[in-house]
């Protein structure tokens, strides 16, 4: 049942940070929070244009954008950094979003993955730590770039996510996460040594402090930013020779196909952005089942094959049902 979102009060963020210790202190217990957090006028409060929303698991931060995306829009700057509201969602989906392995809460020490507190500046400055918000702004910043992160659980931590969600230079930067993910990613797994080789990222970010004495970095694309790189980083890339045979014909051309399980990818290159566009046709004449853009071929054969494998996995449950 769809309820109207709220705001906690400054006595309903003190409780709830309160259960979140109670859960720390009693991991395998019940995860239910207090009734009276999200019912007491005490605890919480309505605030203007609040959306509805609706109980419901999100098995990855792109569920978790593709719901609240459209919720939020017509208030999406009301609540952008709104810490009450983020706090009240935070408790409302707690059982939905704490991760839970062999029966215990795995919470993490801060508070603010679910409870953002206005009032403690510590909390105030890790507020991109709260695991819907954060998955939120990803996705609203970044719905076709950053894939890796957006396709896991919004409780999932690491060094990236930490990086790209914790610096404001890296996360509003046009081509810096899809740059940062190219690099150090591959697939759903992090590059092994990602972190602290040459060519890693704690060496992207130095170089980086260093290079924006001389670029406007903020606007450029993956590959603009990796021509500027030194040539440590080269060795990061290494894409499928065939691949990227078939990317410089394509970019020379300024059009050609993948073809992926009977489905054929018409691309065209983007002359404004550079980036590879592609209609993805199915089958049979069946016409055009989706749309995909990437920066790369690399990225662009992945997001085809993930399109088509979500309609095939969708056309098998529908003959199931």
């Amino acid at each position: 049942m769809a309820v109207d979102a709220r705001e906690l009060t400054a006595r309903g963020i003190a409780r709830a940070r309160r259960f979140l210790d109670a859960v720390r202190a009693k991991p395998s217990g019940d995860l239910t929070p207090p009734q009276e957090l999200l019912a007491s006028n005490e605890f919480i409060r309505p605030f203007r244009d609040a959306p509805k929303v609706a109980r419901r698991s999100f098995a990855t931060r792109r569920e978790v954008g593709e719901y609240l995306s459209p919720r939020l829009a017509p208030i999406k700057r009301l609540v952008a950094d709104r810490a009450s509201f983020w706090s009240w969602l935070g408790i409302f989906y707690f059982k939905d979003v704490v991760r839970v392995a062999n029966g215990s809460a795995r919470l993490p020490r801060r508070d603010e993955t679910f409870v953002i507190d206005p009032r403690d500046p510590q909390s105030r400055r890790n507020r991109h730590r709260h695991y819907l918000r954060s998955a939120w702004q990803l996705y609203e910043t970044h719905p076709e770039d950053a894939a890796f992160l957006l396709d896991q659980a919004p409780a999932k931590e690491g060094a990236i996510a930490d990086r790209v969600l914790g610096s404001q230079r890296i996360f509003t930067s046009a081509g810096l996460v899809p740059l940062i993910l190219r690099l150090y990613t591959t697939g759903a797994r992090q590059k092994r040594g990602f972190m602290g080789r040459p060519g890693g990222l704690k060496h992207l970010l130095r170089v980086l402090d260093q290079l924006e004495r001389t670029y406007d970095m903020h606007h450029m694309s993956p590959a603009a930013l990796m021509r500027i790189l030194p040539p440590e980083f080269e060795s990061w890339t290494k894409p499928d020779p065939k691949l990227a045979r078939w990317e410089s014909k394509v970019r020379a051309e300024g059009a050609g196909k993948m073809h992926y399980r009977g489905h054929t990818a018409r691309v065209a290159v983007n002359a404004a952005s550079g980036r590879l566009d592609a209609q993805v046709e199915g089958p049979a004449a069946a016409g055009v089942v989706g749309a995909i853009s990437a920066y790369d071929a690399t990225e662009l054969r992945r997001r085809i094959r993930k399109l088509v494998s979500d309609l095939q996995r969708n056309q098998r449950e529908t003959r199931s049902e």
